[in-house]
């Protein structure tokens, strides 16, 4: 798809140390125009009770840690509703 250049990988079980490319071809990849807009997918994936795994895009590797981080601002604002 054209202009979606963030990929969000998660899954229902927590994300290994090391991620590896045979484990991330087992699971569905959701893409995103913006980082932004993948970490707020991954918000709502945490708060749907899965696990993001990564987020990968131009300059940009996140790792699960990294995602629950960023995370954090995003979900209290949706707890707030």
């Amino acid at each position: 798809m054209r202009g979606m250049k963030f990929t969000l990988y998660f899954s229902n079980a927590p994300a290994p140390k090391a991620v590896t490319q045979e484990q991330l071809e087992r699971l569905m990849p959701v893409l995103f125009s913006t980082e932004e807009d993948a970490l707020h997918g991954a918000a709502l994936v945490i708060r749907g009770g899965q696990y993001p795994w990564l987020i990968v895009g131009p300059g940009v590797r996140l790792d699960a840690r990294e995602i629950g981080k960023r995370c954090e601002p995003i979900l209290m604002l949706l707890k707030g509703r």
